[in-house]
């Protein structure tokens, strides 16, 4: 086996038809495809983290031959008309290649000009743009003194009319998660009201703390301004448990699985906390930090528990160190570590923290607050998978 085989195996980037990879995201997919056959004028979210599939959930969602699916990658972001000046540009993409309708790609192609236009006249006024290179736009920051905003919905408005006169569409928008929570209400505000068509379904990818907003919002007495406002529903892209990261481990390393010991990957298991990618990365890190010769044996690539645990640590200090945490946070953060679930009268008990009962309890809020303390039912709670990692190889 080539060394780049072996690391391709702990690849981290979106699946795309390996469906042999794929694990347990199918009742999401499910949904996903019922929405695309049978709503309409309507904006779905998919909130999770970063790496837990919602990428690949876009890629490996099947519908129809009636129906078109329509994948675009948000990346330009610092206003509301770089956004929409964005996606209108990538959608006339979508439409120029695929060559959907005569008159649907000429007018996608009189749209690209006039963003052009809109280029030019710009860089003639001095203003510090990029350019279109090969289908990818690269829009200047100054991008509200090149666009106006009604005319960019507009145009978009009439891109998406023509294209879902022809079929049924699922418009599928990506990357919208890596925003803070506060952006992403002004990225949706920005392209909501160019949304609502008939034979039109969209799917937002969104950060995980928007599906906790979301149902408050559903339950609040006033809800003018509120999420439900834009959105339909929000479907959670939950982290996976341990037997699906076990899996997900277990059939990348199908054509090598000495690759991985027993106890490395249950370890592993626990530093990913329910999120793939982190699993992969660190994998990946592990093998690219060994000295490997020239000539190398496959033997040569088997992970050793101190591999493992150099690349945790790089990661771990880091972040224990970001927390901040007090001397006291740091003393029931580590007792608590040992145990597995603890309620919160129990935290409350000196046991864990030698302080006045009033301190105690600023400790144990200041812990939940910095998800140092992951709530698992109600006043129940655990240390984070990664703080006890740390507090089990690293606190001396």
């Amino acid at each position: 086996m080539k060394g780049e085989e072996t690391l391709k195996m702990f690849n981290d980037l979106p699946l795309s038809k390996e469906e042999e990879l794929f694990v347990n995201r199918e009742e999401e997919l499910t949904r996903m495809a019922n929405i695309g056959r049978f709503t309409e004028g309507s904006i779905y979210g998919m909130a999770g983290e970063t790496g837990c599939g919602k990428t690949t959930l876009f890629n490996m969602l099947s519908l129809p031959p009636e129906v078109r699916k329509i994948v675009i990658t948000i990346t330009e972001k610092e206003s509301k008309e770089a956004i929409v000046a964005d996606l209108l540009h990538k959608l006339c993409l979508f439409v120029i290649n695929t060559d959907i309708d005569k008159e649907t790609s000429l007018l996608a192609g009189k749209t690209v000009e006039f963003l052009l236009q809109e280029e030019t006249k710009a860089r003639e006024k001095g203003v510090k743009i990029g350019k279109i290179i090969e289908g990818e736009s690269k829009w200047a920051r100054s991008s509200k003194e090149r666009y106006n905003i009604t005319s960019l919905k507009n145009r978009l408005r009439k891109v998406i009319s023509a294209t879902t006169k022809i079929s049924k569409v699922v418009l599928c928008i990506d990357e919208i998660d890596k925003e803070a929570k506060k952006d992403v209400v002004i990225i949706l505000d920005s392209i909501k009201d160019a949304l609502v068509f008939k034979n039109l379904s969209s799917l937002i990818t969104l950060p995980p703390v928007m599906y906790q907003q979301y149902l408050e919002d559903r339950n609040s007495l006033f809800s003018e301004g509120n999420l439900e406002n834009i959105l339909k529903d929000i479907i959670p892209i939950n982290k996976m448990e341990d037997r699906d990261i076990r899996e997900v481990l277990k059939r990348r390393i199908r054509a090598f699985p000495d690759i991985l010991p027993g106890q490395i990957m249950e370890i592993m298991i626990k530093f990913a906390d329910g999120n793939p990618r982190e699993a992969l990365l660190l994998c990946q890190n592990a093998i690219l930090s060994k000295k490997i010769e020239v000539k190398y044996k496959k033997e040569d690539f088997i992970l050793t528990l101190n591999e493992i645990k150099n690349e945790m640590e790089k990661f771990l200090r880091f972040r224990i160190h970001n927390l901040r945490l007090t001397p006291r946070e740091t003393e029931m953060a580590k007792a608590i570590s040992k145990k597995e679930i603890v309620s919160r009268k129990d935290l409350l008990n000196s046991t864990y923290l030698d302080a006045p009962k009033s301190t105690r309890h600023k400790v144990v809020d200041r812990l939940i607050a910095k998800k140092v303390l992951i709530e698992t039912e109600s006043d129940h709670y655990r240390v984070d998978r990664r703080s006890q990692l740390f507090y089990q190889f690293f606190e001396i």
